[in-house]
């Protein structure tokens, strides 16, 4: 484990902070750079990427805040204690910059869909920020007898509070995401738009993404909180349904039905 990149004089660059910076990055320049290449980069979308990436801050922060409110509020902390020291969730940060994408390009006026857009960036980012996680985070899993199982020192455990199933070969569940991110951008990336409908590539990433995340959940080493869920995966019920719902209204609208082409009329000759 490697949760300090390096040490500068009173400045600590940690890990998963590095990582995740490096992730924003890479994938603001692979959206920049396709809406260069299309020539609709403007003012607007500058000022919609930084309300993406306010929104995905606070979103990481606060959707999973009520799982350590009790903690806060029996600590005697203010609650916006939770926005700058409390856990942080990928799936808040997406739901989060979503939502921020939607409300700033209505303030704006900007009408076009730039989902496509971010549906190859955002799995560059996450699988870079992954690999912070994966170099400074505990657990890596729950404990497992597969060959691919992986252990961390004792030391390391004991820096972590809380670290079960550290005493032995564990799953290494940031592995499985960084994989999944890697693959969906490769598919995105080489492809294309996989759907016809502008926007619907970068959902139904996101719907995979949920489906994939809801279900590595169960190998990942989180607290169970209700109901045999932890808490994100109750946080991608309603998430994934909102999904669902909306790709269940376009099958049935025939959206994606291509045109049936039009029998070839005989010539006289």
């Amino acid at each position: 484990m490697a949760p300090v990149v390096a040490q500068i004089g009173p400045f600590t660059l940690y890990t998963h902070d590095v990582f995740t910076i490096l992730g924003v990055l890479a994938g603001l320049a692979l959206y920049y750079r396709a809406l260069r290449r299309d020539r609709v980069l403007d003012r607007r979308i500058v000022l919609i990427s930084l309300a993406a990436i306010l929104g995905g801050a606070l979103g990481a922060r606060l959707i999973t805040s009520w799982e350590v409110i009790d903690e806060v509020s029996a600590a005697g902390l203010p609650l916006t204690y939770v926005i700058t020291h409390g856990p942080r969730s990928i799936i808040g940060g997406l739901a989060g910059g979503y939502l921020a994408i939607v409300l700033s390009k209505r303030a704006l006026g900007y009408t076009l869909s730039t989902g496509d857009y971010y549906a190859a960036a955002i799995p560059l980012a996450l699988a870079i920020g992954r690999v912070g996680c994966f170099l400074a985070e505990l657990p890596l899993g729950t404990p497992t007898d597969l060959p691919w199982g992986m252990t961390v020192s004792p030391e390391a455990a004991a820096a972590f509070p809380r670290c079960p199933g550290c005493n032995g070969p564990m799953h290494p569940s940031m592995l499985y995401e960084i994989g999944f991110h890697t693959a969906a951008f490769a598919l995105i990336a080489t492809r294309g738009p996989l759907l016809p409908i502008r926007g619907d590539t970068l959902k139904a990433y996101l719907l995979a993404y949920g489906l994939f995340r809801f279900g590595v959940e169960f190998v990942r080493g989180n607290e169970v909180q209700a109901w045999g869920l932890t808490g994100p995966q109750i946080v991608l019920i309603p998430l994934v349904g909102i999904l669902v719902v909306h790709f269940v209204r376009r099958l049935r609208s025939g959206a994606y039905r291509l045109p049936i082409p039009e029998p070839a009329v005989a010539r006289g000759g």
